[in-house]
Order: structure tokens, then C-alpha cells, then sequence
């Protein structure tokens, strides 16, 4: 007998669940889409215009994914100003490969890399370090998220290297947020051979230099304070 549709979309949405539980996108982004972006929130012209452009460029992205993938190209979404929307789009865009073309994703903050491979030093540790650069390097869609914020060690560093590395020679798809453009990527990680890696697998976007991150909290804040002092 066959099962209903309902039944089989039902399966679907579990995996799809399950999926992005295990993707490691920060919960507050679980839910975000391209189509919620709010550039409205953004104060200027001139930031709502470069919103814009990103929200567009991020909707084609996901509409073209299939041939992205075939030419191994992901995203870098770039601004200086923290809280300026980079992480919420990437995830946005995660969220939709997850649900529309079934992928793997991995969330990584990139100053989180080396405190993952030391927990593994514990000895009741059942994760290798071996399992964790294997996670990286062959998931089908890496977000890093940071890139370039912090110096690396040099132990970081190569690590790091090794996974652009083998996520460009085998075509993986990789999203980047930082406040570095990629010609400055210099500037953090001594290797040159990274930056041209980085410049080989992804498109730079500019993102507006304006927090919306700070313009929520005193939303929130301003909604919340009449509960304290009503």
C-alpha cells in the first residue's frame, strides 16, 4: 500500500529537522530566510541600497546553487562593522540549501576551530581530531563565520589551510563571513596561498557597514523596560 504524501512530507520535514539541529547554525538564526532580511532596518540609503544588492545576490545564490556547486563557488560576505547583518544572511542561506536541495551543512566560527580539536584531547573525548578537520574539509556546505577576526596560532592556521585547501581542490561549497576583505586577508593569516584560495572558492559581497545588531537590542530593550520599571 502506499503511503500518503502527507506521511512522506512529514519524513522529509524530520530530516530536514534533524539536519539543521546537527548543522551547528546559531539557534536565534534557526528560523532566518533571505526573504525575512529587513533591509529596512537599515538606517542610510546608502546601507539599505548595499542590502539590497546582498539580499538580491544571496536569492540568486540559493536559485543557482546546483551550478554554484558544479564550479565549487560559495559566498564572502564582507563589512567591517560587526552586527552588521553577515552572519544572519549566511545562515539565511544555509537554512534554504538545507530545505530545498537536501545538503549538509557545518557551521564553524572560525576562532572555535582549535577549542574543538583540544576537546578532543580529553581522553573520554569519542571525537578524534582526525573526525573533526574530516568534518570540515568534506561536509557538502561549510558556513565559517569571523574569518580573519582574531590572529590564529600557527597550528590554527595550518589547520585551517588544510581544509580550504581540500574543500577547493574537491569543489565543496563554502560560505564566509568576515570584516576582512579577501585582498586583506593578508593582514591575519601569514600564508598567501590561503587569500588566494579564499579568492578562488567564493564571491565577495559587501554588506552594509551599519549594526542592526545594536539597533535590535535597544528595540528589545526599550520594549522590555516597561515590564521593570511599568
Amino acid at each position: 500500500m502506499e503511503q500518503c504524501k502527507c506521511y512522506e512530507q512529514l519524513v522529509k520535514q524530520r530530516e530536514i529537522d534533524k539536519k539543521l539541529d546537527l548543522s551547528g547554525i546559531p539557534p536565534i538564526f534557526s528560523n532566518a530566510t533571505v526573504h525575512s532580511y529587513d533591509i529596512g532596518k537599515y538606517k542610510t540609503q546608502d546601507n539599505r541600497d548595499t542590502a539590497t544588492i546582498a539580499k538580491k545576490a544571496a536569492a540568486k545564490f540559493i536559485e543557482n546553487y546546483p551550478a554554484m556547486k558544479e564550479h565549487g563557488k560559495g559566498l564572502y560576505l564582507y563589512s567591517e562593522i560587526k552586527g552588521s547583518g553577515k552572519t544572519r544572511l549566511a545562515s539565511s542561506i544555509a537554512n534554504a540549501l538545507v530545505k530545498m536541495y537536501d545538503v549538509d551543512i557545518a557551521f564553524l566560527k572560525a576562532n572555535d576551530l582549535l577549542s574543538q580539536i583540544k576537546k578532543t584531547f580529553n581522553g573520554d573525548s569519542d571525537t578524534t581530531e582526525s573526525d573533526i578537520i574530516r568534518l570540515f574539509r568534506e561536509v557538502e556546505v561549510l558556513v565559517v563565520d569571523d574569518l580573519a577576526v582574531e590572529k590564529p596560532s600557527d597550528f590554527a592556521e595550518r589547520i585551517f589551510y588544510d581544509i580550504t585547501d581540500y574543500r577547493l581542490e574537491h569543489k565543496k561549497t563554502t560560505l564566509f563571513t568576515s570584516n576582512k576583505t579577501i585582498e586583506n586577508l593578508g593582514d591575519i593569516y601569514k600564508d598567501g596561498r590561503l587569500k588566494s584560495r579564499v579568492k578562488k572558492m567564493s564571491i565577495e559581497i559587501y554588506m552594509p557597514e551599519e549594526s542592526v545588531r545594536d539597533q535590535e537590542a535597544e528595540s528589545e530593550n526599550a520594549e522590555l523596560e516597561g515590564l521593570l520599571f511599568g
